[in-house]
């Protein structure tokens, strides 16, 4: 085989922001094809070589090239743009801006007066003062280039990088090539992308919990409090947006590195951790990030977890299938797992589209398979070191994501009927119920007032019922079901700024989900209200703290996590409890 002529192929090469972010890994998307009819030729074997580079200038001069590096600086973590010159010539005449910033950053240190000194006289002793020296500007095995009249200092040659504290503010630059095996030779030409400058990784604005018992809002947001004859625990659901969604300029409102998925699942796990909630409840958790990060990090805190993926997949451009679907954790030093049941609604839709007549068969098929699911698990807390072994705690969570199709108001309904008829034959066995999820409905639709008012009056008709299923549905259920937000209602003395992030006219929360072109409640959690009592809510946000149209540190996705603290009621353990059903 000859030499491969590198105008044959071409490279593309991408990032998913051009802006970095300190703390996120940047992992380019690479592709090398030929020019020509690039899906119908074979590549040669090649391989792929990445260089990472950071800009380096001068902090007084920033058109000139850095020659020079205060080491005093570099030992006191002064910011490292302060720290770079063009030239020995240009550091001397910066010198007293130095000592200040020398003085600053000792004075700065939590030290005695003492330490201080001690401090500058160990910097003195470290060499002549001032201390510089061109030679000590890169250590020995440092690759520096000169690209374009640009000095660049290289910091990694894998194929991702972890932007450090050291490269905020300057630009990155990534060269990459393609080899090919046999011949060693330039597959094609290389390929060059110089970033934004990085950025800090944005601060949290943290959320508090609000005792409802007092008013009082308070920072401790897990409730440890509890008497011998009860329970008290907390749980948050919280739709974290699956990545696969994220595309088709949907969020073109917020800054590209916002929406990117190694910026947004460590602002996630920071935030999840942080709630410190008993129990979590997570919608849109796509597969492999499932797999390869909640997983792992929140077992890592001390939870137990299950999830309920959906049977449709996407064939993404990694070469590999991926879903998404419900994810659920619980602390398993406070609860262990009794039964688990998964619900798949299109299962249960197709035995009702058998049932259709011939000619709506075809299309309730389309409309009313679609692969949502509900997870559903019975706990029971773990009482070691109890005074009181008499008594048992059971809950059952459901955690579900019900279909989002607003033209299809009749398949949520079904969805949520069917949700209802399973936890109704679970409370036959006495126990307390919790749903946590994404019903994509707002308040006073048919799906939501079927759960809080127990029974609604739907009449079929040709736009909200097409197929005539209402009339098979069991649309009433005994189960005294209560939004847990809509406590706010029921107290007086309550903070009015929480008080005017609800909705006077349905008692739920303005907003649980926020893009560009919508806002509105779509998220909820219920309690079974004869056996829980509600202790503490998470506080609501406003359109200004989510930035709706606008950057937000608070942006991890587009719903927002909702929390509760309840106390459950025990049950006493000289009685057996009621069998529970193996399906529902």
């Amino acid at each position: 085989m000859g030499s491969q002529d590198s105008k044959e192929y071409e490279m593309a090469v991408t990032l998913p922001s051009n802006t970095p972010v300190e703390g996120c890994e940047i992992n380019p998307d690479v592709r090398v094809n030929y020019r020509a009819f690039p899906a119908l030729q074979p590549l040669p074997p090649y391989s792929l070589t990445f260089s990472w580079y950071r800009e380096v200038v001068c902090s007084v001069h920033p058109s000139k090239l850095a020659t020079v590096q205060c080491m005093s600086c570099v030992k006191l973590e002064i910011p490292v743009d302060q720290s770079y010159h063009c030239s020995s010539q240009c550091f001397l005449d910066a010198w007293q801006m130095h000592v200040k910033l020398h003085s600053h950053a000792v004075k700065t240190e939590k030290q005695t007066a003492t330490g201080g000194q001690q401090e500058l006289r160990r910097l003195r002793s470290c060499g002549s003062w001032p201390d510089f020296s061109a030679d000590q500007l890169f250590g020995e095995n440092t690759l520096v280039v000169e690209r374009e009249g640009k000095v660049w200092i290289k910091v990694g040659s894998s194929k991702t990088y972890k932007p450090s504290k050291e490269d905020v503010g300057f630009t990155l630059r990534l060269e990459c090539v393609a080899v090919d095996y046999a011949e060693g030779t330039q597959l094609a030409p290389i390929n060059i992308i110089v970033t934004d400058p990085v950025i800090t990784f944005p601060p949290r604005c943290p959320r508090c919990m609000i005792e409802i018992g007092s008013y009082m809002k308070s920072h401790n947001i897990h409730f440890k409090s509890q008497t011998s004859d009860s329970l008290t625990f907390s749980v948050l659901s919280y739709n974290i947006l699956a990545d696969m969604y994220t595309g088709m300029g949907k969020y073109s409102y917020c800054p590209s590195w916002a929406v990117v998925w190694e910026y947004r699942k460590q602002n996630l796990l920071q935030e999840i951790i942080g709630y410190d909630a008993d129990i979590i409840c997570l919608q849109e958790v796509q597969s492999d990030h499932f797999e390869g990060y909640l997983q792992p990090e929140l077992m890592k805190c001390g939870y137990s977890v299950m999830y309920k993926r959906k049977r449709t997949e996407l064939y993404t451009s990694s070469r590999h299938y991926i879903s998404e679907g419900c994810a659920t954790f619980y602390r398993h030093d406070l609860f262990k797992e009794i039964m688990k049941y998964e619900l798949e609604f299109d299962r249960r839709a197709q035995v009702v589209v058998e049932d259709l007549k011939p000619e709506l068969k075809h299309v309730g098929h389309i409309r009313l398979m679609k692969d949502n699911v509900a997870l559903i698990v019975i706990l029971e807390a773990i009482r070691d070191g109890s005074t009181n072994d008499d008594l048992q705690f059971r809950i059952c969570v459901a955690n579900t994501h019900i279909h989002a199709n607003t033209e299809l108001p009749d398949v949520q309904l079904y969805q949520v009927a069917n949700l209802v008829r399973g936890l109704e034959k679970i409370a036959q066995s006495k126990i307390p119920l919790l749903i946590c999820g994404d019903l994509n409905s707002p308040p006073e639709s048919d799906p939501h007032m079927l759960l809080v008012r127990g029974r609604i009056n739907s009449v079929s008709g040709e736009r909200t019922d097409p197929l005539g299923i209402y009339q098979i549905l069991k649309l009433e259920h005994s189960l005294a079901l209560a939004s847990a937000y809509a406590s706010f209602f029921h107290l007086r003395g309550i903070d009015e700024k929480q008080f005017n992030r609800m909705s006077l006219e349905n008692h739920e929360p303005l907003f649980t989900y926020f893009t560009s072109g919508f806002a509105g409640t779509l998220d909820y959690i219920l309690y079974t209200a004869d056996s829980l009592r509600v202790e503490g809510l998470l506080e609501l946000l406003d359109f200004e703290s989510v930035g709706v149209g606008l950057p937000s540190p608070l942006w991890s996705s587009d719903h927002v996590a909702l929390m509760a603290s309840f106390r459950l009621k025990p049950h006493s353990a000289s009685e057996s409890w009621p069998a529970l059903p193996q399906e529902i």
